[in-house]
């Protein structure tokens, strides 16, 4: 009994104070939802597919160009040579018209030799000669395409056979003139286009002209094309490359 009132009269175990600072673990504020953002919008199929293709054309034109220029500089193509080798000039006769006017009536022919310099052929796609006296034209001649391999020659041959009206007073002065010298001077011109192949690349010219200037005997009154020879002349022609 004793021991029991001796019990009841102990007081109870102290407690520890508390720390006025401590109130729990911290609550953190609610954070704001994430929301991912909109994928960008999509360009339509056909748009982008030209765009692509304008793209490729642009880069393969670049590849081209810096190809051919290259190739220019490697080979640099050097003008064709061409020489008026021979030449038959049968008839040269200025008379009186029949609508007015003086008519010159002509045969003439003339082999033309065109000498290729450079490591690749030419070819002349087309070609036509033409013959003109005092700046006059008075023939005309359609020639065959023809191919020149490099570092070679090629022989064209024109011929010229009809009647042309020659008005032209200072023409007709210039044709008694040199009648009577004994020497016609005929300019002999042929116009082309050409092109040429270096490796997979074909290049064109266009509108290029070879011009010969012939110095002709006067031929013989009644002359005759067959019986009238060749007279060896070698002139040497100018070329427009």
């Amino acid at each position: 009994m004793a021991a029991y009132e001796k019990q009841q009269h102990q007081s109870p175990p102290q407690q520890p104070p508390l720390n006025a600072a401590y109130y729990g673990p911290p609550i953190l504020p609610p954070q704001p939802a994430y929301y991912p953002p909109p994928p960008p919008p999509r360009r339509g199929g056909a748009r982008c597919l030209l765009c692509s293709l304008f793209k490729v054309l642009v880069l393969v034109a670049i590849a081209l160009g810096t190809a051919t220029l290259v190739l220019w500089l490697v080979f640099r193509p050097e003008a064709p040579k061409a020489y008026a080798d021979s030449a038959a000039l049968s008839r040269f006769d200025l008379g009186a018209g029949n609508g007015g006017g003086d008519l010159l009536q002509y045969n003439l022919t003339v082999d033309i030799r065109v000498r290729n310099p450079n490591r690749f052929g030419i070819r002349y796609d087309y070609a036509e000669a033409q013959a003109l006296y005092d700046g006059d034209r008075f023939g005309f001649d359609p020639l065959q395409p023809f191919y020149v391999d490099s570092k070679s020659d090629a022989r064209v041959t024109a011929a010229f056979t009809g009647s042309a009206v020659l008005d032209d007073d200072d023409a007709q002065r210039t044709y008694r003139r040199e009648n009577g010298e004994g020497f016609y001077y005929v300019n002999v011109r042929v116009n082309s286009d050409l092109s040429f192949k270096v490796w997979v690349f074909r290049l064109h010219y266009n509108k290029r002209k070879i011009s010969c200037v012939l110095r002709l005997p006067v031929p013989a009154a009644g002359g005759n094309a067959n019986a009238t020879p060749m007279t060896t002349l070698g002139t040497r022609c100018d070329v427009d490359f």
